[in-house]
């Protein structure tokens, strides 16, 4: 959802800057400059033609040793919160809402794993999630995040991995779900 949100968004600001250059070229004057970029290609190195005799590949074929780029949006197999979280294992979910000083802020929900779901146990300026329970903590996560924005601690809500968000410490290192994810296995 989060995805498509953001491609519309770049979506409609071509289509403006693409308004404001025709408005410019017809000799409109009542046009407001606008820079923009507009990515030309789908992000992806160009590739070289393909030799229609070489066999075919999978592009996420771990084996080939030429293909160093790390994949990213490569899934990874489907997992529980229980392959990589201990039962009563605590787990940090963390917001940057501020600039104080120079000194990042964060709002945080702290959440106990019961081993099914996590439960919010006490929720930063969002007092109101304290008890939610969920297996996925995208749902927690996303729900934080619409109270800071409702209450005016952040400004926009934002995609992002929610496993990139939650942390849990262990041996006094604290590490997001989605490393202990990538080590599982």
């Amino acid at each position: 959802m989060t995805d498509l949100q953001m491609r519309i968004s770049k979506q409609e600001s071509t289509i403006t800057a693409l308004k404001n250059q025709v408005d410019r070229l017809s000799g409109q004057t009542n046009v407001t400059p606008m820079r923009i970029s507009v990515p030309l290609h789908d992000g992806r190195p160009p590739r070289a033609p393909r030799d229609s005799r070489a066999p075919r590949r999978d592009p996420r074929d771990p084996r080939d040793p030429h293909d160093r780029k790390p994949r990213v949006g490569t899934p990874y197999p489907t997992m529980s919160l229980s392959d990589v979280i201990e039962p009563d294992e605590q787990v940090t979910i963390q917001i940057k809402t501020v600039l104080n000083d120079g000194v990042q802020e964060y709002a945080t929900a702290l959440t106990v794993f019961d081993g099914t779901d996590l439960e919010v146990t006490d929720c930063e300026l969002a007092d109101s999630l304290v008890g939610l329970k969920s297996s996925k903590p995208g749902e927690i996560l996303y729900k934080f995040m619409e109270a800071l924005k409702d209450a005016g601690h952040i400004k926009n809500t934002f995609g992002i991995a929610p496993w990139r968000l939650c942390f849990v410490e262990r041996n006094g290192v604290k590490k997001t779900l989605e490393e202990l994810r990538s080590n599982v296995g």
